[in-house]
């Protein structure tokens, strides 16, 4: 009883109240249903509904929706930059959870960060509905719902400046991946000729990851304050799996791609 006690103590009373009242965030139901609906439809609604039907075209669709994630991926980098992310401490940061203005303009940009993990899942959606059934590997539904739920999670309690960074890098790359979709979207001849650089994303994103992990590691190396070990742990757990399963796609792809050539 004292446990759980505990837990719904830190789960309610711990919020940051600067984020309270942002939609979505204080509520203990509505991600978890949205992640709930999310997979029920990939695994089971969305191939049960299209297995009678041929697949859907959507280029047009296809070729809106990644031009949305470009400029909505892009503005965020820029929405970082312009509230004044790297003009405070990174390294071992204070965490500052005040009202000034930096610290509001970062925990603004880090719930329009959780909303584009929403955004992200119509990708998977598009799969389904294309009948693109080897897409929707474990990798991506890992990728997706891990995501989308640590940005919640850290949103609630950590809306601070060391996550922002995270989430910056994390734009940075699916406006590349984007872009390529996009270029990939025009047609056999477009795509195989920014082929290549379908590699190159994927190195792009394990090197996310590793840049993560050093940069999680400094609270452990350099003696930073670690405000709550559990999350820190669940952080660093999820980075490291993310990682070992991009390099496992990676090896899989194009590392025995290539010797069967």
């Amino acid at each position: 009883m004292n446990l759980l006690q505990n837990i719904l103590s830190e789960w309610t009373k711990k919020l940051d109240p600067r984020v309270a009242d942002l939609p979505l965030i204080a509520s203990f139901y509505q991600v978890p249903f949205i992640i709930f609906a999310y997979l029920y439809f990939v695994l089971s609604y969305g191939p049960r509904f299209m297995k009678n039907r041929p697949p859907y075209s959507l280029k047009k669709f296809i070729k809106l929706y990644n031009i949305v994630q470009i400029l909505i991926n892009a503005w965020l980098i820029y929405d970082y930059l312009d509230s004044g992310l790297f003009s405070i401490k990174l390294m071992c940061p204070t965490l500052d959870y005040s009202y000034n203005y930096i610290p509001m303009r970062i925990t603004r940009c880090l719930w329009y960060y959780f909303l584009l993990k929403i955004l992200d899942y119509v990708e998977t959606g598009i799969f389904v509905l294309r009948k693109k059934d080897t897409q929707v590997t474990a990798l991506h539904l890992y990728h997706h719902v891990s995501t989308f739920l640590l940005a919640w999670i850290t949103l609630r309690y950590y809306a601070i400046p060391p996550i922002a960074l995270m989430s910056i890098i994390n734009s940075f790359i699916h406006t590349i991946m984007y872009t390529y979709y996009l270029l990939a979207a025009w047609g056999p001849n477009v795509q195989k000729a920014v082929a290549p650089i379908k590699r190159w994303i994927t190195i792009l994103q394990m090197v996310q990851f590793i840049v993560m992990i050093l940069y999680g590691l400094q609270y452990i190396l350099s003696g930073c304050k670690v405000t709550n070990y559990f999350i820190f742990c669940i952080y660093m757990g999820n980075v490291l799996i993310n990682f070992y399963m991009f390099y496992n796609f990676y090896q899989k792809t194009y590392t025995k791609l290539k010797k069967t050539q």
